[in-house]
């Protein structure tokens, strides 16, 4: 019986077929997080405003049509601060249930702008690994998970600025 479905289905017009995986399989969310460190190893947070049980937390936001999680999580950042920031890398992909979503954790790098308040953040700071303010559960735990991988990047940048200004 399976068998007659999927060569039945292998005849359906594109927008059927589009429709029928869409009442069968599990829509998610993409999600970008954003992990700032500098050579002191400190990460950049935000503090949002919407959030009063943990105001503090990691630059995030969704990817839109069209975009990769790179330029989505450079274009939160700008449009939540007006900090611009550059995607170095991905370090993990997760997936989460409430919402259902797709995570893409990206190690990232300030470049310049300048801060404004906005609606959804109002302070900007960056916070020692050793210090970090009250974090939603899972962004605590990532950072705790990586903080070897995230002190082996903020020595690489000292020894990057030692090198080049030495």
């Amino acid at each position: 019986m399976r068998r007659f479905a999927l060569r039945l289905s292998g005849r359906l017009p594109t927008g059927v077929k589009r429709l029928a995986v869409g009442f069968h399989e599990a829509r998610f969310f993409v999600g970008v997080i954003g992990v700032v460190i500098d050579s002191d190893a400190r990460v950049l947070l935000f503090r949002h405003t919407y959030r009063p049980f943990a105001p503090w937390g990691l630059p995030s936001g969704h990817v839109r049509p069209d975009e990769t999680p790179a330029q989505a999580i450079v274009r939160e950042i700008n449009e939540e601060t007006g900090l611009v920031a550059e995607s170095e890398r991905i370090l993990e992909i997760r997936a989460g249930r409430r919402p259902q979503r797709l995570d893409v954790w990206l190690l990232c790098r300030a470049t310049g702008g300048t801060f404004r308040l906005g609606a959804e953040v109002d302070e900007v700071r960056s916070f020692a690994l050793d210090g970090l303010p009250d974090l939603i559960a899972e962004q605590k735990r990532f950072l705790a998970e990586h903080r070897a991988a995230l002190l082996a990047v903020a020595a690489a940048l000292r020894d990057q600025t030692g090198s080049t200004s030495g």
